[in-house]
C-alpha cells in the first residue's frame, strides 16, 4: 500500500479575546454620532489589498488601530502620497482628520503587508470621509453601548420551506435522558 505523509498547517490562528471581539463587532455597527463603522468581512490575506498607510483611530467609545488604502488617501486628498516625505504626510491627515481621531503613523509597502494581522473591514464614515477601513482586532478597543445591531434585509424573492419528519419512538423520557454517546439509535422512515 502507497501512503503519502503530509503535514497540515494552519493559515491563521485566533486566540480567545479576538474571537469575543469578533462576536462583539460582527454584524454591528458602531456610531458615536461623530463617526459611523459599519464592520463587514474578515481580510485573512492583507497582501491583497495593495499598499496602506497605518492610522491610529482615537475617538469617543472607541481606540485603536487601523490601515487605509493608499489609493483612498490620494482620492480624499487630491495628491500622490507615495512620495511625500513622513512629516508632511503627518501634516496633511492631521489637517484633514484630526477632529475625526485620525492620527498618521506610518506607511506600508506592499512588501510589508504580510506582516499584519487578522482585519476586519469596515466602512469608515465621518463628516467628511467616506472609505474602507481595515482594523486588526488584537488592539481594538471599543465601547458596546455604541454598536447597533444591523438589520438583516433579506431579497423578497427569498422562497422558504419547511420539511418535517415525525418519527416513532418507542423510549421514555428517561431512557432518552440516559442515553450517551456511546448508545447506538436506529432511526428508519415509518
Amino acid at each position: 500500500m502507497d501512503h503519502d505523509i503530509i503535514s497540515l498547517k494552519s493559515y491563521c490562528q485566533l486566540n480567545r479575546s479576538v474571537m469575543l471581539k469578533i462576536k462583539t463587532v460582527a454584524g454591528c455597527c458602531f456610531d458615536n454620532q461623530a463617526i459611523h463603522l459599519d464592520f463587514g468581512k474578515l481580510v485573512f490575506k492583507p497582501e491583497s489589498v495593495g499598499d496602506l498607510v497605518e492610522i491610529t483611530l482615537t475617538h469617543l467609545g472607541i481606540e485603536g488601530t487601523g490601515y487605509l488604502k493608499i489609493k483612498d488617501i490620494e482620492r480624499l486628498l487630491g495628491i500622490e502620497v507615495k512620495h511625500l516625505d513622513r512629516e508632511y504626510l503627518s501634516y496633511i491627515i492631521a489637517h484633514h482628520f484630526a477632529k475625526e481621531g485620525v492620527q498618521f503613523v506610518r506607511y506600508i509597502s506592499q512588501d510589508h503587508l504580510i506582516e499584519l494581522p487578522l482585519l476586519i473591514t469596515c466602512i469608515f464614515r465621518c463628516s467628511c470621509l467616506s472609505t474602507t477601513l481595515y482594523i486588526p482586532l488584537e488592539g481594538l478597543e471599543i465601547e458596546e453601548k455604541y454598536l447597533q445591531h444591523k438589520p438583516q434585509n433579506l431579497p423578497s424573492d427569498l422562497r422558504l420551506s419547511v420539511s418535517w419528519a415525525p418519527f416513532e419512538t418507542y423510549l421514555s423520557q428517561n431512557e432518552l435522558s440516559m442515553l450517551s454517546s456511546q448508545d447506538l439509535i436506529l432511526v428508519y422512515p415509518k
